[in-house]
């Protein structure tokens, strides 16, 4: 703890979080990335991201995946390197981050004489000085130890996060209820502070809210029983095939083979998140690369979602973090489904291309296609086939969001746009595909060619998806297992193969979501 200034003892104080709620991401890691190189820092997240990933599942605690990123990239630091790279970061980055309505908010409080107190799990390395310069009068983050004016990397003392920062204020203030307390917070490790304010405001600076629980989020749930379901249906899977023989072929695969194929398959991730940053550029929303990236990202913590619908969270945290209206990006992520099922389709007619006799039937799909494009790209046409259903008072509404997402869907579907965003999807899809043919080809299916992979992979998640079930759980396994050994491939072989390929993408996916969900909310 750290007061700035002399200060009488107002009877109202005013105590803010700073990550997502005094600004409009996490602060953590923007900072380690001023203290080390690009590349240290990337190849950093991939050494620790099964730490991560444990921290998202729930399998590590809170301040020991914390101390685990703070020890890899801080320690060895002198404390007079940590205090310059802090200072330097509260001056040249930290105003960049910052709300503008949150801003108002603390100036407000200030005008009216009331105590203000920064209270937050970042580090008080940078929090200190940006608190000095913007005029708290208290300070209160996390610490960190140092042996000789070394750091250590380690947290000294706790992690100010969740009751450790009552337990921190109570410290500096003593008794808590002799003040009328204002309570800014965001997620789940403000909880505790929410919970003692008279007046609790939880993701706003207007209304406040008194039900602190609230700052649990929903997602998590759905990734959790999807999981479970998942769990479950493997492991019959694996023990229909032959649990033995299972483990006999998984060890034919090379330790760095998986580390590899995550690596190509994250790279897909990259393509299509170029698609999306694309939209948001076509439809003039600038929002900053990083930010977007992690929002992007966070989107696949409920991909596990009949239809992938769940990733449509992303429009609602862009709304949040970056004011950028619903209905725009709703439009942007329909954009992203339909050249996801272009693709698709497209793939899986050039594998069958070469395969089959009667391509007329894949013209046949490909002009069917076409049509659909060419109505997408004329959205007066479309508003008129609408427009008897406007004697109907009740769906006015319904229909005014709907023209408006035709207007903005009409601008992602020119030529253009929609040619570069289906190559953009069929690199990412192909990927995953061949993803899939290197482990055919390590599991010892050395028949099975990159086309057939592709069709194998991209068929079943077609199917997947048009049932409609969480991730399309069960179909996509069922259409995967049946046409590898269509294609040749042994039952055990196949079974593996699905297994395997279903870890790298539905459920990678869903880890760097969950990963990603929790640096957007700020819960690290």
């Amino acid at each position: 703890m750290n007061q700035l200034f002399d200060a009488s003892t107002p009877s109202d104080i005013a105590i803010f979080d700073f990550d997502n709620t005094l600004t409009s991401q996490d602060s953590l890691l923007p900072f380690i990335q001023k203290v080390v190189k690009p590349l240290r820092f990337y190849w950093g997240l991939f050494v620790l991201s099964p730490i991560l990933i444990g921290y998202a599942l729930g399998w590590i605690l809170n301040w020991r995946a914390k101390e685990e990123l703070l020890t890899h990239f801080l320690a060895g630091l002198s404390e007079q390197q940590l205090k310059q790279f802090g200072q330097r970061f509260a001056a040249q980055k930290i105003p960049k981050l910052l709300r503008s309505e949150a801003l108002k908010r603390l100036l407000w409080h200030q005008e009216q004489g009331h105590q203000t107190v920064l209270v937050s799990a970042s580090l008080e390395a940078y929090l200190l000085p940006w608190g000095k310069m913007i005029g708290f009068d208290y300070v209160i983050g996390t610490q960190l130890e140092a042996k000789s004016g070394v750091l250590t990397g380690r947290i000294l003392g706790k992690n100010c996060y969740g009751q450790e920062k009552v337990n921190r204020l109570r410290k500096v203030l003593g008794d808590l209820k002799q003040y009328c307390i204002y309570a800014y917070g965001d997620s789940r490790g403000d909880r505790e502070l929410l919970a003692i304010a008279n007046y609790p405001y939880y993701r706003t600076f207007q209304k406040p809210k008194v039900d602190s629980k609230q700052a649990t989020s929903k997602w998590e749930r759905g990734a959790i029983l999807s999981a479970i379901a998942a769990a479950v249906l493997y492991l019959g899977i694996v023990l229909w095939s032959g649990a033995e023989q299972f483990w006999q072929t998984l060890e034919l695969l090379p330790p760095w083979l998986i580390s590899a194929l995550l690596a190509l398959v994250f790279v897909g991730y990259c393509f299509r998140f170029w698609r999306w940053q694309w939209y948001l550029q076509q439809m003039n929303y600038q929002v900053p690369l990083g930010s977007s990236f992690r929002i992007f990202l966070a989107s696949f913590a409920l991909t596990a979602s009949p239809g992938k619908a769940g990733e449509s969270i992303k429009s609602l945290l862009l709304k949040r973090h970056h004011s950028v209206p619903v209905a725009p990006t709703l439009a942007g992520l329909f954009c992203e489904r339909f050249t996801d099922a272009l693709s698709v389709v497209l793939l899986i007619c050039l594998s069958l291309f070469s395969i089959v006799q009667n391509q007329w039937l894949i013209v046949v799909v490909g002009l069917v296609q076409l049509v659909i494009i060419l109505v997408l790209q004329q959205p007066i046409l479309i508003k008129q086939l609408l427009k008897p259903l406007n004697k109907w008072s009740k769906l006015r509404s319904i229909l005014a969001r709907i023209k408006a997402l035709i207007d903005s869907t009409s601008i992602l579907l020119k030529p253009r746009i929609l040619l570069g965003s289906t190559l953009l999807a069929l690199v990412a899809w192909s990927l995953e595909g061949i993803a899939l043919y290197f482990i055919f080809q390590f599991l010892g299916a050395t028949s099975i060619t990159p086309y057939q992979a592709v069709l194998i992979h991209t068929a079943s998640g077609l199917v997947g998806a048009l049932s409609l079930l969480p991730g399309g759980i069960g179909g996509t396994e069922a259409i995967t297992i049946s046409l590898s050994i269509l294609h040749g491939a042994t039952q055990t072989t196949a079974v593996a193969a699905t297994l395997l390929i279903r870890l790298l993408t539905l459920w990678f996916a869903v880890g760097v979501g969950i990963l990603a969900m929790l640096l957007v909310q700020k819960r690290l």
